[in-house]
């Protein structure tokens, strides 16, 4: 998800969420904990950095060795603009993350009001290498939804194009790396999913784009994979013929129940 996901922080780009989702369980522990682990941090960095001079300081004493500022004062200087250079770099990467995980969210909680038509909504199912952003188990079947958080021009709101083979933005050249990442997460789910069933489970691969309108071109046949806005998913669900039982449905999510749980370590304080 995250490769996918664009910077919104360019003064020609915006964000194409219209509101922050909603605060999850355990959110104010969670940011409490990384408060917490920044300071530690912090704190850890500015020890070892007076660790090394006091070092510094007993070799000089033991060896007599004269101090030499210009070397000293051209390594700090290489040290500030490597750091500086990082910086944005990580400011980058972490807006760039926080994007794709507003994105989440969003459309997290568009899935969660599935819920009420029976649906089974999983998140952040863990591969080999890899996440599915979310699952969805129901009666029209089983979905992995895979969300690409685009940012958009900042004076424009422009469509989406979808023809079944590749993705088009306007103005924009086409790509299928989502189509590509999406039916091989199906494929994986698939082989989870069916590891010894007599009767095997299909799943079908959905990407959706938050924020954006999705318009679809050409023949709709051969199609294997949803390109949607989230908001759309509901009313092609409806549209789907039922094909799964309450027992079935029952099976698939007992194995997606056990492949999204996090071991739970035991720390000492």
């Amino acid at each position: 998800m995250f490769r996918s996901a664009r910077l919104f922080n360019s003064k020609n780009r915006r964000t194409p969420l219209q509101m922050t989702p909603l605060r999850l369980p355990g959110q104010s522990a969670e940011e409490h904990i990384r408060s917490l682990q920044d300071k530690w941090t912090d704190f850890f960095v500015r020890a070892s950095c007076l660790v090394m001079l006091a070092l510094y300081e007993w070799w000089r004493w033991l060896f007599s060795i004269p101090s030499n500022p210009p070397v000293l004062t051209i390594v700090a200087i290489v040290a500030i603009l490597a750091t500086w250079r990082r910086r944005r770099a990580y400011k980058a990467e972490i807006n760039n993350l926080r994007l794709g995980r507003d994105g989440e969210r969003t459309v997290g909680e568009v899935l969660d009001l599935l819920r009420e038509k029976g649906y089974r909504v999983f998140h952040d199912i863990l591969g080999p290498n890899f996440n599915i952003d979310h699952v969805l188990v129901g009666s029209a079947g089983i979905f992995t939804i895979e969300t690409k958080t685009r940012s958009k021009p900042l004076h424009a709101d422009p469509k989406i194009f979808y023809d079944g083979q590749a993705i088009r933005i306007e103005n924009e050249h086409p790509f299928d790396e989502p189509l590509i990442q999406a039916r091989a997460q199906a494929r994986w789910l698939t082989m989870v999913l069916n590891d010894g069933r007599a009767i095997p489970f299909t799943v079908r691969p959905v990407v959706v784009f938050p924020g954006w309108f999705i318009e679809r071109i050409g023949s709709k046949s051969n199609c294997d994979v949803w390109v949607l806005n989230p908001k759309a998913l509901g009313a092609f669900l409806a549209n789907e013929p039922r094909i799964l039982t309450p027992a079935l449905i029952d099976s698939a999510a007992s194995v997606l129940t056990q492949r999204g749980r996090h071991p739970i370590t035991q720390q000492s304080a």
